[in-house]
């Protein structure tokens, strides 16, 4: 083997060694952000199974809008076409944002074409 091949072969060595120290600094980052998620995780974990057997009920949004309707017969699609019919024309012109709905006295917040909210 000639000194040319020989130093060929120790320039790579020592590229491929640095290499894997850089890949082992990541891993251990790698590990150290798993393992803090993981501890999150647990933590959420026990505050679900603290709230559970609290025997505490809650009562869903989806349960409470149920209730609307057929409690006190509040017709969510007559509502919900009376604001789309109020702001499809703003929204057609300026797309995502917050828009004033007249007929509620509220402002609808649109985002990628859904109402999430009002205020």
């Amino acid at each position: 083997m000639n000194s040319n091949t020989l130093k060929k072969y120790q320039t790579q060595l020592q590229k491929l060694k640095a290499k894997q120290n850089v890949i082992k600094t990541e891993l251990t980052d790698c590990q150290q952000r798993y393992n803090s998620i993981k501890n999150e995780i647990l933590d959420v974990q026990t505050k679900i199974n603290e709230l559970s057997r609290n025997n505490k009920l809650i009562v869903s949004e989806h349960a409470t809008i149920r209730i609307l309707e057929r409690m006190f017969g509040i017709n969510l699609s007559e509502i919900h076409e009376q604001i789309i019919a109020e702001i499809l024309p703003v929204y057609t012109k300026l797309g995502d944002g917050t828009i004033p709905v007249k007929c509620i006295g509220l402002r609808a917040v649109i985002k990628n074409g859904v109402i999430v909210t009002v205020k």
